[in-house]
């Protein structure tokens, strides 16, 4: 919420109109976006965006070396891709809304994004299973979307997909860290 506020506040514009002007209408995007503001119009900027699932992998592409493909000038700049990489506070996962994941691999989350890897993966994740995982030393980018079941018989697609990748990208991008 209050990034979304100071993001109203700088821009003087609603949010949902800077980020159409600072990053939607920049890489090609096919459709519009929405983003949902339930109650007074306050924008749900933590979780509530709304688009196409190609128009959420161009998005994911600007965090790449191929954001090129989507944009002509770089958007996300090297500063706040580090910062994502390498900024966060791994105390800050103990105490997150949801219980901390109990894979060792997990470095930290960090803003919007919800869990940074050691092999430099990043998820955002979304409502139902949804997912942008990006790795921007492996140039990667992947969507997908999810769905619930009440009884919770949903097939978690996260741990496949990264299990997938990891056999195709078998060595690693960093080298191991010292415990």
């Amino acid at each position: 919420f209050i990034l979304g506020w100071l993001v109203e506040k700088i821009t003087g514009m609603p949010f949902q109109d800077a980020l159409s002007r600072e990053i939607w209408t920049r890489i090609g995007a096919e459709s519009d976006a929405a983003i949902l503001a339930p109650r007074f119009g306050v924008p749900n900027t933590h979780g509530g965006l709304l688009a196409r699932v190609r128009d959420v992998a161009r998005f994911g592409l600007l965090f790449t070396p191929s954001y090129r493909v989507v944009s002509g000038e770089k958007i996300i700049s090297d500063r706040y891709l580090e910062l994502i990489l390498n900024g966060g506070n791994p105390d800050l996962l103990k105490n997150a809304r949801f219980d901390a994941p109990e894979d060792p691999t997990v470095r930290h989350n960090v803003y919007q994004w919800d869990l940074v890897w050691d092999n430099d993966d990043f998820l955002k994740g979304g409502w139902a299973g949804q997912g942008l995982l990006i790795n921007p030393k492996r140039d990667l980018v992947a969507v997908w979307t999810g769905y619930f079941r009440e009884d919770g018989s949903e097939v978690e697609l996260l741990p496949i997909l990264r299990k997938v990748l990891e056999g195709v990208f078998a060595s690693p991008v960093r080298p191991e860290r010292d415990p």
